[in-house]
């Protein structure tokens, strides 16, 4: 099941510790989605990508991912590997405290901060011993206060990660800027005076993606926030530059899993 199908389908948050022995040098998926995800590396060699930027995780980092950015992690050696991972939505399961961060903050590392660390652990014992009528519950507590935590004990030293490649930073402002009006990969290529075909092979090498696909999600996940708050699919699909809304439907059926009107 996709991640957007769990959180859909159940209206829980999503909660995974992975404990992978020996993990080989690969790279996961992009994806992205409406939800904030939470992602606390324990153990491993790994870089994180989010959008333009690239992290090199140490050893008690928390990354925060917020909605509509394309991420993955890249497994950089054989390793064992042990990370938590945790998606939320801050409006709809209370967790408020999210959304009082600043939203230059990206990575934390908790090495320093065993109140915020300790969290995790605790999770993990609740996820062993309580059924989930009595998790679910409890984790988004812990979520509000790993939030509050991190306002009352903010990082001397944020990291800002480095820049993947200039081009592609001004090629996602681009798009950014003008997500709903574009005509294709070719605009955005005449925009940074560069060949279609090199914009594509940036594109693959840093995010694992086409220019394309990069804004048909930004552009479904922003139509599905609409609809969520009332907005009729045929006028999001409009809103958000769909041509057609056959070409609409099933693009959101195979991104989401569910149709624009299931509510």
């Amino acid at each position: 099941m996709k991640i957007n199908d769990y959180l859909w389908e159940t209206d829980k948050p999503f909660y995974k510790h992975e404990l992978t022995k020996d993990l080989v040098p690969n790279v996961y998926s992009v994806h992205t989605h409406n939800n904030y995800e939470l992602l606390y590396f324990v153990n491993g060699d790994a870089t994180y990508v989010i959008e333009d930027r690239k992290y090199k995780l140490k050893a008690g980092d928390l990354v925060l991912i917020r909605p509509f950015l394309h991420h993955l992690v890249q497994i950089d050696s054989t390793t064992d590997y042990e990370r938590y991972d945790i998606l939320f939505n801050p409006e709809r399961h209370g967790v408020e405290s999210a959304l009082l961060l600043p939203e230059d903050v990206t990575i934390v590392n908790l090495s320093e901060n065993p109140l915020a660390a300790d969290i995790f652990k605790r999770c993990d014992f609740y996820r062993k011993n309580a059924k989930d009528e009595f998790f679910f519950p409890i984790l988004l507590h812990m979520l509000s206060e790993l939030f509050y935590n991190l306002l009352v004990f903010p990082q001397a030293n944020p990291e800002f990660g480095n820049v993947v490649s200039p081009l592609l930073s001004d090629a996602l402002k681009y798009i950014n800027e003008n997500l709903f009006t574009l005509e294709g990969t070719r605009e955005i290529a005449d925009a940074l005076f560069v060949s279609e075909s090199y914009l594509c092979r940036v594109f693959k090498k840093e995010l694992h993606q086409s220019p394309k696909r990069y804004v048909r999600d930004k552009r479904l996940l922003t139509a599905e926030r609409m609809i969520s708050f009332g907005e009729h699919p045929t006028a999001a699909a409009v809103k958000c530059g769909f041509g057609d809304y056959t070409t609409f439907y099933r693009n959101f059926v195979s991104f989401f899993g569910r149709t624009p009107s299931s509510r």
